[in-house]
C-alpha cells in the first residue's frame, strides 16, 4: 500500500489514523465505505425535507455527523452539525440552506476518496 497521504482536503488524516490504532489499511476501507454510503447519506434528507419531517432530518443529520466525527471528515462532520441544529429549532427554511451545503461537502467528500483510488 502506498502511503496514505498526511492531509487531505476535508479530511483530519491524522486524528482519524488515530482512532484505528494507526491502521492505515483500515482507515482507508473506512473512509471508502462512508464514501459509497453517500448516495442513500444525500436521498434520506433530501425526502425529509420534503415531507417536512424536521425531526428525521435531524436524526438523519445526527447519524451523519457521528459516522463523520468518527473518521474525522471535518467538513462533513461540521455541514451535518449545522443542518442538525436547524432541523432541532425546526426551521425548514434554514434546514433547506444548510441541506445544500451538507451535500456539497458529501461531494466533495467523495472526490476526494476518489483520489486514494490507486493506495
Amino acid at each position: 500500500m502506498t502511503d496514505l497521504p498526511s492531509s487531505l482536503p476535508g479530511i483530519d488524516v491524522a486524528t482519524g489514523l488515530t482512532r484505528v490504532a494507526g491502521n492505515k489499511t483500515l482507515y482507508l476501507k473506512l473512509l471508502r465505505r462512508m464514501a459509497s454510503d453517500v448516495p442513500s447519506a444525500r436521498e434520506k434528507p433530501s425526502a425529509a425535507v420534503m415531507n417536512a419531517d424536521s425531526h428525521s432530518v435531524r436524526e438523519i443529520a445526527h447519524s451523519l455527523k457521528g459516522a463523520s466525527a468518527n473518521l474525522a471528515i471535518t467538513d462533513v462532520t461540521a455541514a451535518a452539525e449545522s443542518l442538525e441544529a436547524a432541523a432541532k429549532a425546526d426551521d425548514l427554511t434554514a434546514i433547506a440552506a444548510r441541506l445544500g451545503a451538507m451535500e456539497e461537502a458529501l461531494q466533495n467528500y467523495v472526490s476526494v476518496v476518489g483520489t486514494l483510488e490507486n493506495l
